[in-house]
């Protein structure tokens, strides 16, 4: 998109069609991560209006902010067109 690449992360254990069972992700990794012009990259947490971390999700963003990265929670559509704007205003 004009503001970066928006990667949708898929975390859990899957079955492979000959019945394997393969786990990929991190545990609490965030749902989604985008990665802006300039290097800027935020990982971003989708909940309802009332939703809440698990313990994982919190371990995860800790992670992420300790190595200095933005991570966001967006709660509504509204959140998130404002999120965009941001984003594009900022350059």
């Amino acid at each position: 998109s004009e503001i970066g690449i928006v990667r949708r992360n898929n975390v859990g254990t899957f079955i492979t069609p000959y019945g394997a069972p393969i786990a990929i992700g991190i545990p609490g990794e965030s749902d989604l991560t985008l990665f802006c012009h300039g290097g800027r990259t935020i990982f971003i947490e989708v909940k309802t209006p009332t939703g809440r971390q698990s313990k994982q999700q919190k371990r995860f963003q800790a992670a992420v902010e300790r190595l200095g990265f933005e991570y966001i929670i967006m709660r509504s559509v509204k959140d998130a067109e404002k999120f965009i704007e941001d984003v594009r205003d900022e350059g």
